[in-house]
């Protein structure tokens, strides 16, 4: 049974019944092998028995995601395993394993393969951290003066939305309001806060985007109008008046649209590539607009659209020529704003943790306890700062940009995407919010109030946001 949740998921469960019909396969291309999933075989390997380079290349490449594996990064990996690298391997706790006379890799001492099988396997599990409620900094928003320590516990929360947030940013939780003040080790101190567009925590695991099959097949259907016939009354209604007050995309075309809404103006976009990659998106394009001082002030993806709100009129600079929608779309966005944004956030050292652990860098138990996430944390990010540093071409931060690369940026569907639309945006300049634009608006701010007018609250959102749409 499907059961869509909004207007875009009825398009969506639509083309999916279509598929199914034709017997369509959804196949999601095939990922590369990653190199720390690779380290960990090679040790496991030595845990076994010794080996020799030459024949244990041969073997992984007969494993698809392996197959086109450079001899050169095959060797890198195994000095990995041996050395931990080249600005490691003046420590001895890296070498894990070591040549014999034959040529042979082998482990280096019995706790190597003690270790390995009460740390072998390749999920992490996301880190939970501590909310606690203290009284803001001295000096208001933006203090740099010092934070008291301790406060009540308000709950737990993933790593991955708290990595995302800035000092000062505000976001709902335990049905309050609350701003970000700072993160020390497994502590996220927060303070209460009043703030009419705070951010929704969101989960790793509701990260899976909408499939590149999926996305094209609802593309084509929003461009041929003959094929709405068979949509619900409801959902030609939308298309139809979408069509009336600004424009529903063509299969290859990005429509723009911007409005004002309440003392705050709206750019909206509807690239159809998945939520992972419309975050990423976001965060560029908020970057670029920052240096056009368009005064961004937050942006909010769903699988379908991007929302980007802000102080400058996006309307009259694109009027003015001070903002180039064909600039800001550019795909040199992937080039330098991408390394600069990655050198400024905190998801380069959570993924290269992670790598760290896969690989077994570093170990998450003992035989007598669990490392804790204190002792994980300081360990791996002492190492990255090393090696960003002293070998930036090390194994592991490697497999963690092409990790970031791969799962939570989306960075082959963002730029295939730029590579679609170059050349075909649409702008249509609004006095209202699109009825396109209702679903991704009603993201904003949107968060679970337990309690009977939970439905009425949501409802009455929706309903002025039609209203507004529809005239």
């Amino acid at each position: 049974m499907l059961v869509p949740a909004n207007r875009f998921e009825v398009l969506e469960c639509a083309v999916a019944i279509d598929a199914v019909s034709e017997n369509a396969q959804d196949t999601p291309p095939l990922r590369t092998g990653a190199l720390d999933v690779l380290a960990q075989h090679v040790l496991g390997c030595a845990c076994g028995k010794p080996f020799l380079s030459e024949q244990l290349y041969d073997e992984v490449r007969t494993a698809a995601p392996y197959a086109e594996l450079s001899r050169v990064d095959f060797d890198d990996v195994v000095d990995f395993v041996a050395t931990g690298g080249y600005a490691l391997k003046t420590y001895e706790r890296f070498a894990r394993i070591k040549q014999d006379k034959n040529g042979c890799w082998r482990v280096t001492n019995p706790k190597v393969r003690q270790s390995y099988r009460l740390n072998v396997g390749t999920i992490v599990e996301e880190p939970m951290l501590k909310v606690r409620l203290v009284r803001s900094r001295a000096g208001g928003s933006g203090s740099t003066g010092a934070i008291a320590r301790g406060g009540r516990l308000l709950g737990e929360i993933e790593e991955y939305f708290i990595e995302g947030l800035s000092a000062g940013d505000t976001f709902v939780f335990g049905g309050e309001v609350v701003r970000y003040e700072v993160l020390a080790e497994d502590q996220v101190y927060v303070s209460r806060a009043n703030d009419s567009d705070p951010k929704v925590p969101s989960y790793m695991g509701g990260k899976f985007p909408l499939s590149t099959y999926l996305a094209e097949r609802v593309r084509k259907l929003l461009a041929d109008k003959r094929a709405w016939k068979g949509l619900p009354d409801q959902v030609r209604e939308w298309l139809s008046l979408q069509a009336h007050f600004s424009r529903v995309p063509e299969a290859r075309e990005l429509v723009v649209e911007t409005f004002p809404r309440g003392n705050k103006h709206y750019l909206v976009c509807y690239p159809f590539e998945g939520r992972l990659a419309h975050q990423t998106l976001g965060m560029l394009l908020t970057r670029r607009l920052e240096r056009l001082r368009a005064r961004p002030l937050g942006f909010v993806a769903n699988e379908y659209a991007l929302a980007i709100w802000g102080l400058g009129d996006a309307s009259f600079m694109i009027r003015q020529g001070k903002l180039d929608l064909n600039a800001l779309f550019d795909p040199d966005m992937l080039g330098d704003d991408l390394e600069a944004w990655l050198a400024e956030s905190a998801l380069m050292k959570r993924m290269f943790r992670t790598c760290a652990l896969i690989s077994g860098l570093i170990a998450r138990r003992f035989t007598d306890e669990e490392k804790t996430r204190r002792q994980v944390l300081f360990s791996t990010d002492l190492i990255y700062d090393v090696l960003h540093k002293h070998q930036a071409d090390h194994v592991l931060l490697r497999a963690a940009r092409a990790d970031a690369a791969a799962g939570l940026l989306d960075l082959r569907r963002l730029g295939d995407m730029l590579t679609r639309i170059k050349g075909r945006i649409t702008h249509r300049e609004l006095d209202r919010v699109s009825p396109l634009a209702v679903p991704v608006m009603l993201e904003i701010g949107r968060e679970a109030v337990y309690g009977e007018a939970s439905d009425e609250l949501l409802a009455e959102a929706a309903e002025e946001l039609v209203r507004e749409a529809t005239g």
